[in-house]
């Protein structure tokens, strides 16, 4: 992609369609994402509720939980959750706007990854519209602790990031992955096949809270200690740090504009992902809103003034 397209926002060439369950209400799903006006961010549409009550944009202000997954919401208590994979794929394939029009509320889960949406969008091909793009430069350091956890996002020149996990089990343990660049070509080689994972231990509990009712081996990887139970095996031997770095493409999604800064987390989720999104965007002193043509001169200025 040339420098001036990119400097400009983009919508699917053509509507896409895809069939699945619901990861936690196991419920059939049958979803499109059609192309969008520019200016108008994403948008999920519920068409089995009443019309003008049945859109949900996607932006923090309107995420409803984060418990196993994000859920969106609007003000007539319309929700649609597990919402990450598809946010990721949109976000890491720069489609700025979109309509996601689905008769469930969740997206499907699929093969557990964001794979199948990935596809969908290459293969519909991106329109570049009449509209410029904006992204958000972060100013200053921000970040979120919770004990032996933390998210942080602090100033650079480019979206990158470094995460790590620590799991008991011992077929997981501490994996890590380090200046990992959150563009579209890192998200289609590295990324966008690592499935999403639970612990055998948790199967029990999370079914019981009414969650994981659609839930296989054929869309989550299972783990029993030091043993990952799915026959095929991992994808990649740190699959499940890449898993989070998937989910982290489309929870920063929700900032509403393309983040730029260095994004660093221990131990990271949806929870503290959403809330790390929310302290930047809630101060303005915090980050600057301007043309992404223009982010790479604030840079090269901030750093001629740090040098003069």
């Amino acid at each position: 992609m040339s420098k001036d397209i990119e400097y400009f926002q983009h919508t699917l060439n053509e509507p896409v369609t895809c069939f699945g369950r619901g990861l936690h209400t196991g419920l059939p799903v049958v979803m499109r994402i059609l192309p969008a006006e520019p200016n108008t961010g994403w948008t999920f549409v519920r068409r089995d509720l009443p019309q003008g009550e049945n859109e949900i944009r996607a932006i923090w202000f309107n995420v409803r939980d984060t418990q196993l997954s994000t859920t969106l919401g609007n003000r007539f208590g319309a929700t649609v959750s597990t919402v990450e994979h598809i946010m990721s794929a949109l976000k890491a394939h720069g489609i700025d706007n979109a309509r996601i029009v689905l008769n469930a509320p969740e997206v499907p889960i699929l093969e557990g990854s964001a794979r199948t949406f990935s596809d969908l969008i290459l293969s519909s091909g991106a329109r570049v519209q009449a509209a410029r793009r904006r992204v958000m430069v972060v100013r200053k350091t921000i970040e979120v602790v919770e004990g032996d956890k933390f998210v942080r996002l602090t100033p650079a020149p480019d979206a990158t990031a470094d995460v790590e996990i620590d799991f008991p089990p011992a077929a997981i343990g501490r994996q890590k992955l380090t200046g990992v660049k959150l563009d579209e070509r890192t998200f289609v080689t590295r990324i966008r096949d690592a499935r999403t994972f639970t612990m055998k231990s948790e199967v029990d509990k999370i079914m019981a809270e009414g969650l994981a009712q659609g839930a296989s081996l054929a869309n989550a990887i299972l783990v029993d200690d030091e043993k990952v139970i799915n026959p095929e095996g991992l994808h990649y031997p740190d699959e499940f740090v890449r898993h989070k770095v998937l989910d982290l493409y489309g929870d920063l999604a929700l900032a509403g504009a393309h983040i730029v800064g260095h994004f660093s987390g221990r131990k990271i989720g949806h929870t503290l992902n959403a809330r790390l999104v929310a302290k930047l965007v809630s101060n303005a002193n915090n980050f600057t809103f301007t043309d992404r043509e223009y982010a790479e001169t604030y840079w090269t200025t901030i750093n001629y003034r740090n040098s003069a």
